[in-house]
């Protein structure tokens, strides 16, 4: 799980450094088994030898690898330490164990005088087996620890979503999207934000020509121009201020700074809060992004990628309908410009969402807000989700992508396993207030509209979805112009304006009652 973090300058190394800690293990563990290879053959023989000099070190290096074997097999170099329950121990073991009843066979396929003796193969599992999961323990215990004397400092990182559910790494090629940056001018706007900055943050890593990063908001600006700078960033670096909704300030970026790649992540995201101002959301969501299409294509940008949501898949709320629209103006995008929508679920533990808000209810010893037993949502890392937003940039298949995120997770389980987390002797129920759905909630959310196919991709995480065009321009056009005509602050319009972005005609049948339409993909 990604938590909420205030220190800015530091999450994506401290990301790297967390995934690379278990390998830092196999010099311990090539050193636990050496040790137990020289500690047999001084109970055997009542003298240290070296496992070289005797007459069956070669044999003893094949022991060795034979077990090392094992442990990569057995997965425990990808699982941190503190990440490791009773099922991962006994994966180790159970692995450590088969190594050691090979390794007891040899005499029976090889000659018995170039075997380590019975006696130093027994006191080799046995140390490999005990110090090494022993290893493991002690390493969780301490990290525990250090995680306990950090529960009060609101920057310390809590559960990772991968603490929660086992889930493969992604893979990007970034070698590929070097290639393809790496004379390219790309823009990204909502840079500030959750998933813009771990956005920026990549794309940093994959040194484009120039990279130009816009937002709003003067301080999420500032902390990732803090935090970027210090990366050494050897290309052009432009940090603007500038709202999307802003047409001509965004025609003079445009101009500016030609880019060929735009990447357009800036929006409204909090359901409750939309459903109270469906202007500024369909102003920001649905205006903004109609208008930021418009003008790429009048300055020739090559690619643009617009960042959706699973909430635009048969709305329920005034934000999944203002997405909705967008994603079909998107379809319409010029034949000069690759248009291209990627659609995804929540982003585990980005600011405002549902972790960091258990998260502080927890540090206050507050009860955690659930809405309904069986409310499940899609989660993703913002490392994966921006992993693979890159990655479709390699991508021209599909007019839409959407990520395989696993099976959906219920909001009450999660709330358990934090409660577990953070209090170990308290009962998660006692701590689980049931509030209610907010309004545009559904219980279930889906990726797939009943319209669209689901197709493989180059990349296993990457799933591909055609079908036929929503609307023409025109007509999507003469919509937005109706809706603009009630979009005006008083109550009366925004009345009108939800109704209208709900019950539009354009739409097919939409599903309000939170039930998940059969089209859901398989996520596994």
């Amino acid at each position: 799980m990604m938590p909420s973090v205030s220190n800015s300058a530091s999450p994506s190394a401290a990301s790297g450094l967390r995934r690379q800690a278990p390998r830092l293990f196999a010099l311990p563990d090539l050193l636990i088994l050496y040790g137990s290879l020289l500690l047999g053959a001084k109970i055997q023989g009542g003298a240290w030898v070296l496992p070289h000099t005797a007459e069956w070190g070669l044999t003893a290096v094949f022991v060795l690898g034979l077990y090392a074997a094992a442990l990569v097999a057995s997965g425990v170099y990808r699982r941190s330490p503190r990440r490791m329950h009773l099922p991962e121990f006994l994966r180790v073991g159970g692995w450590l164990v088969g190594a050691w009843a090979l390794s007891m066979a040899l005499p029976y396929t090889i000659d018995a005088a170039t075997v380590p003796p019975r006696g130093v193969l027994v006191v080799l599992g046995l140390g490999a087996v005990v110090g090494i999961l022993g290893l493991r323990a002690g390493g969780r215990r301490i990290l525990d620890a250090f995680s306990n004397n950090d529960s009060n400092d609101p920057s310390a990182p809590s559960l990772r979503l991968d603490d929660l559910v086992p889930r493969d790494p992604v893979e990007v090629d970034r070698g590929a999207l070097r290639n393809v940056l790496s004379d390219r001018t790309v823009l990204v706007t909502g840079a500030g934000g959750s998933i813009g900055a771990e956005l920026s943050r990549q794309l940093v890593a994959l040194r484009p020509f120039r990279l130009v990063l816009v937002d709003v908001s003067e301080r999420n600006l500032y902390e990732l121009e803090r935090t970027l700078r210090a990366d050494g960033y050897p290309g052009d670096l432009d940090f603007c201020i500038a709202d999307v909704r802003d047409a001509s300030l965004m025609d003079d970026l445009l101009a500016r700074h030609q880019p060929d790649v735009v990447v357009h992540t800036a929006a409204y995201k909090h359901v409750p809060l939309m459903e109270r101002h469906p202007a500024e959301a369909f102003r920001n969501n649905t205006q903004a992004s109609v208008q930021l299409l418009h003008l790429c294509e009048e300055h020739d940008v090559d690619r643009f990628v617009f960042v959706s949501t699973d909430k635009a898949v048969h709305p329920s709320s005034v934000l999944g309908a203002t997405k909705q629209l967008a994603e079909w103006y998107v379809r319409t995008g010029s034949d000069s410009m690759q248009c291209t929508t990627v659609r995804f679920g929540n982003v585990f533990g980005t600011e405002g969402s549902v972790v960091p808000r258990f998260e502080e209810k927890l540090a206050a010893g507050e009860p955690l807000p659930v809405t309904h037993p069986e409310m499940e949502r899609y989660f993703m890392s913002p490392e994966e989700a921006c992993g693979l937003i890159l990655q479709t940039l390699l991508l021209d298949n599909y007019p839409t992508y959407i990520f395989r995120m696993g099976a959906p997770l219920r909001i009450e389980w999660l709330a358990k396993r934090l409660i577990r987390h953070a209090y170990p002797d308290v009962d998660p129920e006692a701590m689980i207030e049931y509030v209610g759905r907010r309004p545009g909630e559904k219980l279930s959310e889906d990726l797939v509209r009943d319209d669209e196919t689901v197709r493989p991709t180059d990349h296993p995480s990457i799933l591909g979805l055609e079908g036929p065009m929503p609307h023409a321009r025109t007509t999507l056009d003469d919509y937005l112009q109706r809706l603009r005509s009630v979009a005006a602050p008083s109550r009366d319009s925004r009345a009108r304006l939800r109704q209208l972005l709900l019950e539009t005609p354009l739409a097919p049948q939409t599903q309000t009652n939170g039930s998940p339409p059969p089209s859901r993909p398989s996520q596994e």
